[in-house]
């Protein structure tokens, strides 16, 4: 797996926090008093930034509708777009391709906008301490990581938030402040993060213009706005992918990289089209971590102006073939017959209607597919993830159901062992189920780690229930739909 969904991470903070004598109830008093109080009509605006990076400088449009707002960057003429809809974070890369960033592990600098920025909840927060200067408020909003907000002890003023996301911590310090619309607010801010791939962002607001904002401007992109691989040939219903099969169930696909060859991991659980940094500066500039590949091939689907991720990663593979390249068609994965193929919908029509294959709803908008599987009594969400070599059971699923881990599974061992991925690490100790449920399968002492608490400085905490890898899913033949939302897959053991 190389993209996990990450919950709060509730054994990290900030390393500069003390212990406070005061309350959470002082810290937002002040923050009140400091901030002032909105102008009527100032809950719907638009604001324009501007983003400095290095040489770069990227223009911004922002969008606010009460608690929902928009953020699009625009980057060598293509638009990135991030935003919190309802209380849900989400991201849109230069495809057109959005899902929600619970998810989202994967460090994208070029959507780092400071949450705290267009307000926060009083009751998701509460005092975590305080360093020299400032009261530190741990922001907790359902369904989403910890924000920590300083609010300055002399001003009462949000002076930075610090936001970690797998073993990257993104820090934004915030000055210039002004009184705007009634409102006191920065003017001006940078953020950076640990990871020392870029310079981070200075961000300086430009203008800002109350006024009518739509619930679409602000809403998560329609699918109708997606950009997808396809076959130039539209009377061919299937393609055959050049794939090759590792043993384990890894699957790698040879991919054209603007004519150059190329090999991309095959993975379900890696929420971007994913490309090795130092292979990504062969086509340019990467700014934000991010750069346009003119054109790719897949053996015979062709997309032009892909967007990509680039982060350091190495290995084999040069890159990940993740969520965007799901779309548009039916990815069919043969493991037993070393087959990778596509499908258009109507071509897909057959397997999914066949009574052998079992038809599953995976929900993709986390950014890869999830769906339900039962071992003893216990049933819970998991990612089907083609990247991930095992079967785990993530903390969620271990606190709700530890009486019955304790009481009817075998722990096989007593120390943990770290599983690491690319954007951090897990801990799992191996244990034995003597029931496992799965799409049409049933199985018996069934071998799976279950994770434990991490002490590892790039611990990662996941806060759906478990990963179904490839030990497992090479069991099936598959037919991942995302465009549906479904999985169909038929047991050949």
């Amino acid at each position: 797996m190389l993209c996990a969904l990450p919950a709060p991470a509730e054994g990290w903070q900030p390393a500069e926090i003390r212990p406070s004598a005061s309350s959470v109830a002082d810290a937002l008093a002040a923050y009140r008093n400091a901030t002032g109080h909105a102008a009527l009509g100032y809950e719907n605006r638009r604001e324009t930034w501007t983003y400095v990076n290095g040489t770069h400088r990227l223009p911004v449009a922002v969008a606010v509708r009460g608690d929902d707002v928009r953020v699009d960057v625009t980057l060598e003429g293509a638009t990135y777009s991030a935003g919190r809809f309802g209380g849900v974070r989400w991201r849109s890369d230069a495809n057109g391709i959005a899902h929600r960033t619970r998810s989202d592990l994967q460090s994208d600098a070029i959507d780092r906008v400071p949450d705290a920025l267009f307000g926060f909840r009083p009751q998701d927060c509460e005092l975590a301490g305080e360093t020299p200067d400032a009261w530190v408020l741990a922001d907790r909003p359902a369904g989403d990581r910890v924000h920590w907000l300083f609010i300055d002890r002399k001003s009462g003023l949000l002076v930075k938030s610090v936001l970690r996301e797998g073993k990257v911590v993104e820090t934004a310090t915030f000055d210039h402040f002004a009184t705007v619309y009634g409102v006191v607010r920065p003017q001006h801010w940078h953020v950076s993060d640990s990871n020392g791939v870029d310079d981070g962002i200075d961000v300086t607001v430009d203008s800002i213009t109350p006024g009518a904002v739509s619930s679409a401007t602000v809403e998560l992109p329609p699918p109708s706005g997606r950009r997808v691989f396809a076959v130039p040939d539209s009377s061919r219903d299937r393609v055959e992918l050049p794939a090759h099969f590792f043993p384990g169930g890894h699957i790698a696909v040879d991919v054209g990289l603007a004519g150059r060859q190329s090999e991309f991991l095959l993975d379900t659980g890696t929420a971007s089209i994913t490309l090795d940094a130092s292979a990504a500066r062969a086509f340019g500039a990467v700014v934000l971590q991010h750069t346009t590949i003119p054109a790719m091939t897949v053996g015979a689907l062709r997309m032009e102006d892909v967007s990509v991720l680039a982060i350091p990663f190495g290995g084999r593979v040069s890159g990940i073939l993740g969520y965007d390249f799901f779309f548009g068609h039916v990815v069919h994965i043969d493991y037993r017959g070393k087959r990778v193929e596509v499908l258009t919908g109507a071509a897909a029509a057959a397997p999914f209607s066949d009574p052998s294959v079992t038809v599953l709803p995976a929900g993709v908008e986390e950014g890869l597919p999830l769906t339900q599987a039962e071992i003893g009594t216990a049933f819970g969400e998991f990612a089907l993830d083609t990247g991930s070599p095992r079967l785990y059971v993530l903390q969620p699923f271990a606190r709700r159901y530890r009486s019955e881990i304790d009481a009817r599974w075998t722990r096989l061992a007593e120390r943990a062992r770290v599983v690491r991925y690319l954007e951090g690490a897990i801990e799992v100790v191996p244990y034995r189920a003597a029931d496992f449920h799965f799409g049409p399968q049933h199985y018996r002492n069934v071998d799976l780690g279950v994770e434990v608490p991490s002490g590892a400085p790039d611990a990662i905490e996941i806060p759906f229930d478990g990963i179904i890898g490839t030990d497992v899913l090479q069991q099936f033949e598959l037919w991942f739909d995302f465009d549906s939302g479904r999985v169909g897959m038929r047991y050949t053991g």
